[in-house]
């Protein structure tokens, strides 16, 4: 097969290939067949640059100088964000004519195509710019539920891992083909810059990118990234020696994951079982998967979800509805029950200061998690949906350390929770959509003091704090909000604001995971951010309007 698999567990499901074969494949210790590939990433080159602005003139100086270039969004919008730089095609027809203009040397560019990873092949000239712009996504519906189900897991990220393996494969066809990649976009280049994201990725590319990481840090000025990529398009014979060297030293067989191959195999087993009648034998054989060790909470949701499908073809509803209700309690991403089951606490909190630098450590690169920082926040805006603005202020408490949960979601509680390590809790109702000029309302703070009496049954050691996330302080008379707290919309970016000033302090630092968790807790000794005066540092008092 031409095509790069990541993911050995899909010819278990797909295929119903023997276990035993795929856990002891056949592996050819040669690097003969692995391309050239200059994989940078701008993101985390360490000076100011218009990522966008660089992207498009080095783009628009190798197209002209007939060396082909192309983009790769994960769909039609993000294409759309690249207008201007190159045609965007919208039909497979068009882009099927543009990949033979490519490769007959007739037109070089640049193209910007949506969700095309796969299926298309572009060797020498044809491309010798590749950009990845944007996560990538399914290309089948069901590719895309799957992912929408799993999201945030391992099975999420090992789908990534693939997509993006393929992507990169569009741009060199086998050896003696070379091209240079940019990662481009902060949600990409910080999947790409955690840890465990990375290990799903074939050792070749693993090493490729070790290779880019290291040059893009020492990157300095937009001249030299230029002058930088020119030396993989122009042959320059130390870079092609570095590469060849590095690639043969760092490139090594990979150990299969055992776990995710057997739940693999138990899955095929299990629908085999389910096709012939056997739904019984089939519903026992995935609750053997829930002992596999290494199966994240999202997928054992996934396979007890399965299991309920099967009940409910079986006819037995009541087996059915109490499989859902577990699947759904590891997994809120999945279809939810009739009937809910008894809220789990979240944990306590720990020291803020470690729990803030561990978050950083799970990245190869630190200002990987400064892109996701960027990327997590640019949803706290007025403009966000609900959804989008409640998950990225849970997003924010954890990234300041704090335990933080969405609640609403699941029917119960505050739209958002924090839990502090100085035992209060803040209750928090986003009214982020809420006209300016609007004072909180009586039904609106209603809402909060339903909130406050679920808090205090569920976690009656922490102290609540009400806060109502909304434009302005002021409430009307009848709202009787004298004792909750306003974070108005302006605050809230001098919050997120802060909060990227100590991120990025602690990423750009040199210093190691023991002696960062140190420089975090004499950074938050001085901030507003530290969990006891967070409260009082961006929090205020509502004021009785007017009438």
């Amino acid at each position: 097969m031409s095509a790069t698999i990541a993911d050995d567990s899909d010819l278990l499901r797909t295929f119903a290939a023997d276990p035993d074969l795929v856990r002891k494949p056949l592996r050819s210790r040669s690097l003969a067949g692995i391309s050239e590939r200059m994989i940078l990433c701008p993101d985390i080159m360490p000076f100011s640059m218009n990522t966008r602005t660089a992207v498009e003139n080095l783009a628009q100086e190798l197209s002209t100088s007939n060396k082909g270039v192309v983009f790769l969004t994960p769909s039609g919008k993000v294409a759309k964000e690249w207008e201007g730089i190159g045609v965007h095609a919208e039909s497979s027809s068009e882009v099927q004519k543009i990949v033979k203009r490519l490769q007959d040397g007739t037109s070089f560019g640049p193209y910007v195509l949506a969700n095309r990873y796969d299926g298309i092949d572009l060797p020498g000239d044809s491309c010798r710019m590749l950009v990845l712009s944007g996560l990538p996504t399914g290309t089948s519906e069901y590719e895309k539920y799957r992912a929408t189900a799993v999201y945030g897991g391992a099975s999420f990220n090992r789908m990534l891992a693939q997509r993006i393996e393929q992507g990169i494969g569009r741009g060199a066809r086998g050896a003696g083909d070379h091209c240079v990649v940019l990662i481009v976009g902060t949600a990409l280049a910080s999947w790409v810059g955690k840890e465990a994201n990375f290990n799903f990725l074939t050792s070749a590319t693993q090493a490729q990118l070790t290779i880019g990481t290291e040059i893009s840090k020492a990157v300095k000025t937009r001249e030299e990234f230029f002058a930088t990529a020119m030396r993989c398009i122009d042959r320059d014979p130390v870079w092609q020696s570095y590469h060849a060297e590095i690639l043969d030293e760092l490139v090594e067989d990979k150990e299969a994951d055992q776990n995710h191959l057997d739940l693999a195999a138990i899955e095929r087993k299990a629908v085999d079982l389910w096709a012939s009648g056997n739904h019984e034998k089939a519903i026992a054989r995935l609750e053997k998967a829930l002992a596999l060790t290494s199966i994240d909470s999202q997928e054992k949701g996934w396979v007890l979800q399965l299991a309920a499908r099967i009940a409910d073809d079986w006819g037995n509803e009541e087996r059915a509805e109490d499989l859902q209700r577990n699947a759904y309690g590891h997994n809120s991403n999945l279809k939810r029950p009739k009937i809910m089951g008894a809220y789990r606490l979240l944990p306590p909190p720990g020291v803020q200061a470690k729990a803030v630098v561990v978050s950083i450590q799970a990245y190869r690169f630190r200002k990987g998690y400064l892109a996701q920082f960027d990327s997590l926040m640019a949803n706290l805006t007025p403009d966000a949906s609900a959804n989008q603005f409640e998950q990225a202020l849970a997003n924010l408490g954890r990234m300041l350390g704090f335990t933080a949960s969405r609640h609403d979601d699941a029917g119960v509680g505050p739209d958002v929770l924090w839990l502090l390590p100085n035992k209060q809790g803040l209750i928090i109702e986003a009214k982020s959509r809420k006209r300016e000029a609007n004072p909180l309302n009586k039904l609106e703070h209603g809402q909060l003091l339903v909130s406050e009496q679920w808090f205090t049954q569920h976690y009656p050691d922490y102290a609540p704090i009400r806060v109502s996330i909304v434009p302005n302080a002021n409430a009307t008379q009848a709202a009787a909000a004298g004792q909750s707290c306003a974070l108005t919309m302006d605050k809230l970016q001098v919050l997120v604001s802060d909060a990227r000033a100590l991120i990025e302090i602690l990423c750009e630092s040199q210093l190691s995971a023991g002696e960062l968790e140190g420089h975090s807790a004499q950074l938050l000794d001085k901030s507003p951010l530290a969990a006891e005066r967070i409260v009082g540092g961006y929090l205020q008092a509502f004021k009785v309007e007017p009438t």
